[in-house]
């Protein structure tokens, strides 16, 4: 019930859709002075979204610095990789595997893999979607790394999770039954970390977070970044509320 709630709360915390509410009531009130306010709004909400400078100030201050991979001097029994960075809705996709926009979870673990910074790639990922109509993700990302060159005893399985509360308490079930013990690196999108964390340390399992697919930027001073609006503006603040909102849930769920 959890899952399906997040999913259909999730409409309601879209930028996009706050946007085109507050012009569907200037243009349906009757009252002018009621409409300019909703439009002036709206107006105001958008230039503030779409201002890079702004956002990228604010994902600088969510986004944690953790360890990087040449720090890593000793290398970790097990990354465990969690899952959202494949597209299965991409045409063709029978002969390929897509990548969404946060591929550098698996791009990034792969780099790590095969520089020796871990010994085994734990994939943990079902199907984030309300109805499950096909092989997880993870399952399905087992046959590309062996494709890759990865043997199938490096490549640990975890395919039932559809959220990041499962995907911790899940990996923490196979790590403490089949690889107890094992030093673990936390692998996920910088953005996402913060929530992944706290709910892998609920779960029992203290593994050290290793930030990917950071959105923050350094910070220069350029007429691009202060004043041209951002086309994925909108995208980045749905992202973050999104987080927000989520780690608020699970405290409310005893979840972190």
């Amino acid at each position: 019930m959890f899952f399906i709630l997040s999913k259909v709360l999730a409409f309601t915390i879209k930028p996009v859709v706050w946007l085109l509410a507050l012009l569907a009531y200037a243009l349906l009130t009757k009252h002018p002075r009621r409409s300019r306010r909703a439009i002036i709004v709206a107006l105001l909400l958008l230039l503030l979204m779409s201002n890079r400078w702004i956002s990228n100030q604010v994902f600088r201050v969510w986004e944690p610095e953790t360890i990087t991979a040449d720090q890593i001097t000793e290398p970790y029994d097990i990354g465990i990789v969690l899952g959202g960075y494949s597209n299965f809705y991409i045409e063709p996709g029978h002969d390929r595997h897509n990548l969404s926009e946060r591929g550098n979870r698996l791009t990034n673990a792969l780099e790590l893999y095969f520089s020796g910074k871990i010994k085994k790639i734990l994939l943990s990922g079902g199907s984030g979607r309300l109805l499950q109509d096909g092989p997880s993700e993870a399952e399905m990302v087992f046959a590309l790394l062996e494709r890759w060159g990865v043997p199938e005893s490096d490549i640990i399985l975890e395919p039932d999770s559809k959220n990041t509360w499962e995907n911790a308490e899940f990996t923490n079930n196979i790590i403490q039954t089949r690889h107890p013990g094992a030093s673990c690196l936390l692998i996920t999108s910088a953005w996402h970390l913060p929530r992944a964390q706290a709910c892998f340390q609920k779960a029992g399992l203290n593994a050290t977070p290793f930030a990917v697919d950071y959105i923050s930027e350094a910070n220069r001073w350029d007429f691009d970044l202060l004043l041209m609006p951002d086309k994925l503006g909108l995208y980045k603040w749905e992202l973050l509320i999104k987080e927000w909102i989520g780690l608020l849930a699970y405290q409310m769920q005893g979840y972190n």
